[in-house]
């Protein structure tokens, strides 16, 4: 196979560290011909995984760097590879790059150092996928995903369900070679396998209805009458004046939208324009998008002005989305005179209550448990894992009225779907298109 060479660093910009890596079979002959180093006379007498300190050299420039070989089989992609650390100048790391090249090494497709450790057997695909999910990663709660993905916990699972269908599948073949002297308790025991692996699979995928959440946040719209303090508390939660806050009523006339991380979970907060009925053909079209948003958001915090006397539209506005997940929060709590039923009690004043508020939110969409589970994020492990299924439920459903050869096919069927999952049993079609997600040099 090929030797490649790539930067394993930023292309895009100039940094402390640059970091150029070869995998292949001449990935130590040609980085020898770079790099020299007074501790050896020949970079082919180095130890494996040590780093060295030493120079390299190409036809335009000279640089100090470090040097370290991992010997084949123990390193990322399974082969020789070399990396050679130099400064991060971008005219260094092309110097570099360009050598390796023209020494007889290839540049690398992206993706193509993960694609090689799959091949070699170093990672399997949904580990490999895991790591394209880390490094693109747009919060901790996306990234802590990721690394259960990346560090085999889903991989984990599937090995062990398609041991138990392995475990079955071998009664139903008892069953198929001695159908006179068979015990019921070897077809009962595939039955309680099948019953156990489905139950297996269904947490999993049902673990799929949080995937939004981990990767597109939490949307939240604050909303209420004019005056109820949603400004004040979008700024609270922002610990920013980010919006116009004024004693007079109708103040907020459009949608504000800002986000904010929490317990490593994305929050997009709305502000709103205040719900009511009005004249104002501006205020209206705002009045507008405030409905528009609530619909469209996770989570919807009602704000009832504890200051001043409930009225009935207050009373409307929190009818009016019994149906949506809400928190209903009273607002003004350092001014409290008229005291209302809420979820929450809240100043954004002097800022009672508003950590708690946010604990609430994350509580509420589910996003507080993100980090105690893994999540199914990407499609291809959903669909793979929902085939499975359905091969279970018909084993399930038919088991007393098919002979064992029938039970055998679903099962056959749910095996090949759990092994999609880790790429057992995918084209290079498929695993080929996963790779192109990858940068170059990853």
């Amino acid at each position: 196979m090929d030797t490649i060479v790539a930067e394993a660093t930023s292309p895009v910009n100039a940094g402390a560290v640059g970091i150029v890596r070869l995998s292949g079979e001449r990935a130590l002959p040609i980085a020898s011909k770079l790099f020299s180093t007074a501790e050896l006379d020949t970079l082919h007498d180095a130890l494996p995984r040590k780093m060295y300190l030493g120079t390299i050299t190409t036809a335009t420039l000279k640089d100090m760097a470090f040097c370290m070989y991992c010997k084949a089989p123990k390193s990322y992609t399974g082969e020789d590879v070399v990396e050679l650390q130099s400064h991060g100048g971008r005219v260094i790391i092309k110097s570099i790059v360009r050598a390796c090249i023209e020494l007889g090494a290839r540049p690398a497709l992206p993706g193509e150092f993960t694609k090689r450790a799959f091949l070699n057997g170093k990672c399997t695909l949904d580990a490999a996928e895991g790591i394209v999910d880390l490094v693109n990663a747009r919060s901790e709660a996306e990234a802590m995903q990721a690394y259960r993905l990346m560090s085999g916990e889903l991989a984990g699972s599937i090995y062990n369900n398609e041991s138990l269908l392995t475990l079955a599948l071998a009664n139903l073949e008892v069953a198929l070679d001695y159908p006179e002297e068979i015990l019921e308790d070897t077809k009962t025991a595939a039955l309680d396998i099948i019953n156990r692996v489905y139950k297996s699979l269904e947490a999993i995928y049902l673990s799929s209805e949080k995937r939004a959440l981990v990767r597109e946040g939490i949307t939240v719209v604050i909303a209420g009458l004019p005056n109820a303090g949603k400004s004040s508390l979008l700024n609270a939660l922002l610990k920013d004046e980010r919006a116009i806050v004024t004693d007079i009523p109708g103040t907020t006339r459009d949608t504000l939208y800002e986000t904010l991380e929490v317990e490593g979970t994305r929050i997009h907060l709305v502000d709103t324009a205040g719900l009511r009925e009005s004249e104002d053909p501006i205020e209206k079209i705002g009045v507008g998008r405030a409905k528009t948003a609530i619909e469209g958001a996770n989570l919807v915090v009602i704000l009832k002005d504890g200051s001043v006397p409930e009225t009935e539209a207050e009373r409307a506005i929190e009818a009016e989305y019994t149906r949506k997940k809400r928190i209903i929060a009273q607002s003004k709590s350092d001014a409290e005179t008229y005291p209302r039923k809420a979820d929450i009690k809240i100043s954004a004043r002097n800022g009672e209550n508003i950590e708690e508020l946010l604990h609430l939110i994350l509580t509420k969409t589910g996003a507080a448990e993100l980090g105690s589970s893994a999540v199914l994020t990407r499609e291809r492990h959903i669909f793979a894992i929902k085939t499975a299924m359905d091969a279970l439920l018909s084993a399930k459903e038919n088991f007393a009225f098919v002979p064992p050869d029938c039970t055998a096919v679903d099962l056959r069927r749910a095996c090949r779907a759990l092994a999609a999952v880790t790429g057992k049993e995918v084209n290079e079609e498929v695993y080929d298109k996963i790779f192109s997600e990858f940068c170059v040099g990853k």
